[in-house]
């Protein structure tokens, strides 16, 4: 029974600091717990993507806390995109279910090398403030937010429809490969609205959450979560979702950005490597 509950006690301090990082620039933790639970723990795709989805549900909770705190989040954007993103997770979930696991692994490496691309050609928050500037928070339709930290953000949400068919494949992608949510609805209402990076961050972290909630549920009901690391990866998440909230107010985040898509791409080529040549 104690080497059951130790057995993977080193997924402690790896998906905490994989959370960190990944909930400081509101992508998905499971961009580095999917990779590493089917290269380094070795589990099949499916089962790997199911605990993912589970461990995920508490890092994108704790991120939610986090950023709720500080009056970053906006919450009727976010219900907006889960409109499209819920659903969608839950047929992505199915379908993960029934699909061969080679074909899981590397459609998740060309997502994963897609995010990096995305991340990488970002733009930088010196040329996002200069957007943010010109909006006058006085004219109809523009929201305005003020954090805990006293700034304040004015904003238009444009494109909806563009950005509910974005949230729906992002949710699709969350229910099949565990990733996609804040991937994409992130970029989208940075470059679509340009909605400044925290208030799309934030927003994008409840979005993933309500929707990691609906595709981890699904994979529970089929059996695929493996529960014994997952013990040790909720806490790493719960920490990391925590940490990554509290960091993405105070750090220079185009360092993280750069690296970050470095090791995006080399994990995704990774992946496709193993389930075409190691398989």
């Amino acid at each position: 029974m104690f080497e059951y509950l130790t057995e993977y006690w080193f997924a402690f301090p790896v998906v905490a600091l994989g959370c960190t990082m990944t909930i400081m620039g509101g992508v998905g933790g499971n961009v580095v717990c999917g990779p590493f639970f089917m290269l380094v723990l070795k589990l099949s795709p499916e089962a790997a993507i199911g605990t993912a989805l589970v461990t995920e549900v508490f890092s994108m909770s704790s991120g939610v806390i986090g950023y709720g705190r500080r009056k970053l989040i906006d919450y009727k954007l976010a219900l907006f995109l889960a409109l499209g993103a819920v659903p969608a997770a839950i047929v992505g979930s199915l379908l993960s279910v029934h699909a061969p696991g080679t074909f899981l692994k590397i459609i998740f490496g060309g997502a994963i090398m897609i995010i990096a691309w995305l991340l990488y050609r970002s733009p930088n928050e010196t040329v996002l403030a200069a957007q943010e500037a010109i909006v006058n928070p006085g004219v109809p339709g523009v929201r305005t937010r003020i954090d805990r930290q006293g700034r304040v953000s004015s904003y238009r949400v444009c494109r909806r429809g563009q950005l509910l068919g974005i949230s729906v494949l992002a949710g699709l992608g969350s229910g099949l490969v565990a990733i996609g949510g804040g991937e994409l609805n992130t970029p989208a209402m940075v470059l679509r609205c340009k909605i400044p990076v925290r208030i799309a961050a934030a927003t994008a972290v409840f979005t993933m959450a309500l929707t990691v909630m609906a595709g981890a549920s699904t994979h529970v009901l089929v059996g695929r979560p493996v529960w014994n690391p997952a013990l040790w990866t909720i806490p790493g998440a719960i920490l990391g979702g925590q940490l990554g909230s509290y960091l993405a107010s105070r750090i220079e985040s185009e360092a993280l950005k750069r690296w970050l898509s470095l090791l995006f791409v080399l994990v995704g080529m990774v992946m496709i490597a193993d389930a075409v040549f190691l398989k």
